[in-house]
């Protein structure tokens, strides 16, 4: 027996897009909801310099296997490369190379005991695969204990402060952990450079081929059309889109942050309810210069500096070279932000000025007239904050009604949200949409 359900993704992110392919895939009626104009969420990307640039950085790990996979069968493979990546450290007006065990020697921003100390615990973090134990202590108080405070101030806990400002030391110890050791799976040896992927042409090259085959597959994909609200009616569901409308299916997806969720269906169970309100969100900004000359020769720099203002400094065109950007350098100035932080509310041209002096901190020869252009970005739910015991309260992507899933990177554990996990998470809500359809032929076949 045969079972074709309607089913409705709601968001057009990776994860979103993911589910919707999956499931057109195989043989439902799909339609999926993205309010923004174009798909992608976080990880989409806009049109500059005759190609396209993602919003807010993105890159891969050699072992994000989940969208590399992916990226294969939708036959892409060919605009994903890997170059070699550098890590550069910022404090007291200097940057730090930090790519390597002899950079770390070198470090002479703390003191050689102080680097001993950083590089073992590196190392014991590197080759720890339990991570179950890291959920009970925060971040902060395990790496005092393991570096000392003196080394902990200026490194680890300066760069903490600057992604999750006054809430750094509720961080679960978890959260540090999957990011050292993370970075251990993309070299094969600790002598070998880190390669990053990236897919030239942007990840919209990724998001735009799902949407196409989402299409292909006999699915629907509704890019400038929100949900308004979702009402369980007998045994299936209406979603009032952004256009009046108002749509019956049987099963949705949600892929929206959890506080969305909640004013889409505010009749869930208050057990579910506390799940989701319990995830507390970073906002994030990304300023992207067009910029005539670099700032600096380092990718990914970490801003150990309590007084610049950003998380970190992303410079594109040092891992993707300029000449695919017509000879510009493309760099980012990132910063994680608390909901009512006052660069939300700035204009993008305030925001510009303001940081000038901060850029001239990192680069005395930096000028504004280096800047053809700028662009700014804001995102209010970027980063769900880890905090301790996070996996007795992740909302479970089954929701406590029936047809409804969720699937958001609050969900996104033990690892931090990206995304390869969001593909992962795509790929895991619709084998249990899969499993629960199989239930229902089971139970027809055996009543029929």
């Amino acid at each position: 027996m045969t079972t074709r359900l309607r089913i409705g993704v709601i968001g057009g992110g990776i994860a979103g897009l993911a589910a919707a392919y999956r499931l057109a895939g195989d043989g439902h009626d799909v339609i999926l909801w993205e309010r923004a104009e174009r798909l992608g969420g976080q990880a989409g990307a806009f049109p500059m310099l005759g190609t396209a640039l993602e919003y807010f950085y993105h890159h891969l790990f050699t072992s994000d296997r989940s969208i590399v996979n992916l990226i294969d069968e939708l036959g892409i493979s060919e605009s994903l490369i890997w170059p070699t990546s550098n890590v550069g450290f910022f404090a007291d007006g200097k940057i730090y190379p930090l790519s390597s065990a002899t950079d770390l020697l070198r470090f002479d921003a703390v003191p050689f005991v102080d680097r001993i100390r950083i590089g073992l615990v590196t190392l014991y973090l590197q080759k720890t695969k339990s991570w179950k134990k890291f959920e009970r202590v925060t971040a902060a108080s395990w790496l005092r204990r393991a570096i000392g405070s003196r080394a902990f101030d200026k490194v680890w806990g300066a760069q903490m402060r600057a992604k999750f400002g006054p809430r750094y030391d509720e961080v679960a110890m978890v959260w540090f952990w999957n990011k050292i050791f993370l970075r251990t799976q993309s070299r094969r040896s600790p002598l070998e450079k880190e390669r990053l992927g990236y897919i030239l042409g942007s990840f919209n090259v990724l998001i735009d081929r799902l949407g196409e085959a989402i299409i292909e597959r006999g699915g629907v994909v509704n890019a400038g059309v929100g949900t308004d609200a979702l009402t369980r009616v007998d045994d299936h569901w209406v979603v009032k889109t952004s256009q009046g409308e108002e749509i019956e299916r049987d099963i949705l997806i949600a892929t929206v942050p959890s506080p969305i969720l909640l004013r889409l269906v505010p009749e869930l169970p208050d057990d579910y309810k506390r799940k989701l309100t319990g995830a507390i969100y970073q906002g994030a900004i990304t300023m992207i210069l067009q910029s005539r000359r670099p700032l600096s020769n380092i990718y990914w720099m970490n801003i150990g500096d309590p007084s610049v203002p950003f998380t970190g400094i992303i410079e594109h065109t040092n891992l993707i070279s300029p000449d695919h950007y017509q000879g510009w350098h493309l760099i980012y100035a990132g910063k994680y932000v608390e909901q009512d932080h006052l660069y939300l509310k700035m204009s993008d041209d305030e925001l510009f000025e303001e940081y000038i002096p901060y850029l001239q901190r990192i680069n005395p020869e930096f000028d504004r007239d280096w800047v053809e252009h700028f662009w700014v970005f804001r995102e209010r739910a970027a980063q769900p904050i880890i905090t301790l015991h996070y996996s007795d309260r992740i909302p479970s992507l089954r929701t406590p009604l029936a047809g409804l899933y969720l699937a958001n990177t609050s969900q996104i554990y033990p690892e931090d949200r990206g995304t390869n996990y969001s593909v992962r998470l795509g790929d895991d809500v619709v084998d249990l949409v899969r499993q629960d359809i199989g239930k229902l032929r089971h139970d027809a076949a055996h009543s029929s």
